[in-house]
């Protein structure tokens, strides 16, 4: 079984909480579950085996590549 947690919110705090978790169709205890998940996640430190940090650069044989990428997202040509 988990744990409770249990806190006290200023009135103004509480409603706030109460009609965002209204418009995303969720009860209090809900959305009060996922704000401390996400939270706890956002100030987790990285982890330094995670395998993204183990990927090296892949070369695609085009040196203007990155400049490319940055007109295809942008729309526009960027100053060198």
């Amino acid at each position: 079984m988990g744990k409770v947690v249990q806190t006290i919110l200023e009135e103004s705090e509480y409603e706030r909480l109460r009609k965002i978790a209204g418009r995303k169709g969720l009860k209090i205890k809900e959305a009060a579950r996922s704000a401390i998940l996400s939270w706890t996640k956002e100030n987790e430190p990285l982890d330094p085996n995670d395998p993204f940090f183990k990927l090296r650069p892949v070369d695609l044989g085009d040196p203007e590549l990155s400049r490319k990428v940055d007109e295809i997202l942008y729309g526009r040509r960027l100053r060198r």
